[in-house]
């Protein structure tokens, strides 16, 4: 994921595109275990965007999406696609939306990005 993220955000600036990551962080379990949790999460999220993004666990209780070529717009639409099917498991999400280049500096910060 680290390496897509370098390489979308290095096309970005080159060819002036958006693209969009959505973070979906489980903060309250729902009674299943953790992982049980974040490989049903992982599934729906997979389903729920194009062949040409990425999803990837990003970190035990985090999801990360990149969209690539994806607009404001539309990366609300694959948010509320992806939280009604959470909603149907249970349990609380925290769920953040960095599009870039609005939030470059935010998406160049980002754990995923950072962490070794």
């Amino acid at each position: 994921m680290q390496s897509r993220l370098q390489e979308e955000i290095a096309r970005a600036k080159r060819y002036n595109t958006p693209f969009t990551i959505l973070q979906f962080e489980a903060i309250r379990p729902d009674g299943l275990p953790m992982h049980q949790k974040m490989k049903y999460a992982l599934a729906v999220a997979l389903a729920s965007v194009r062949t040409s993004d990425v999803v990837a666990l990003a970190f035990e209780d985090t999801i990360v999406a990149l969209l690539v070529q994806t607009d404001i717009a539309s990366a609300k639409d694959a948010l509320h696609r992806i939280r009604n099917r959470f909603a149907r498991q249970g349990g609380t999400w925290r769920m953040s939306v960095y599009v870039f280049p609005d939030d470059s500096d935010l998406i160049e910060a980002l754990p995923v990005l950072t962490a070794a």
